[in-house]
């Protein structure tokens, strides 16, 4: 079942950076399809900004679930890096990962009802606007589940285990 588990993770990581670097590429493309656009006069893409503003947020939403799944958030290490070591480590990270899950919850819930009550379209290629709204329950679900793993990780570190018996040394 770990394996297994640890398979599926990795699968997610990977489709997760996949998706985030199309999603640049993408914008990529169309912000110099725009330009050149503009510098020639030849065509019009009146539909552009409604596209830019769904990949951005689509970009920036998975994009920081595959940061939070890395843990490669940017992060003050000032607390952490005094208690490393100490036994306080444990505990303040617990609590990251406790206001992490809260976080992810609201994000998920009230991700979850702007979708819900969502009934607009986009006014060039009236797509409902519901479908660039809909990163932000898929984020907050993955973070969600990410963050349950931190706390289960912080609390496993917290667990007293046999400690390594001190080296000897001896005196000559």
């Amino acid at each position: 079942m770990n394996e297994l588990l640890i398979r599926l993770d990795r699968i997610l990581g990977m489709a997760l950076r996949v998706f985030s670097m199309a999603c640049l590429v993408a914008l990529t493309l169309l912000l110099a399809a725009n330009i050149i656009s503009r510098a020639t006069g030849l065509y019009t893409l009146h539909w552009f900004d409604e596209i830019v503003t769904t990949l951005f947020a689509w970009l920036v939403f998975i994009g920081a679930s595959a940061l939070w799944r890395e843990r490669d958030h940017f992060a003050i290490t000032l607390l952490s890096d005094y208690l490393a070591g100490g036994r306080g480590e444990w505990l303040q990270r617990l609590i990251i990962a406790m206001l992490g899950l809260l976080f992810a919850g609201v994000l998920l819930v009230y991700g979850s009802l702007f979708v819900s009550r969502s009934s607009a379209t986009t006014p060039v290629l009236e797509l409902p606007q519901a479908w660039a709204y809909a990163c932000l329950p898929i984020a907050g679900l993955l973070m969600t589940v990410y963050a349950l793993r931190d706390i289960w990780c912080a609390i496993r570190a917290a667990r007293p285990g046999p400690r390594p018996a001190a080296p000897r040394t001896q005196a000559q």
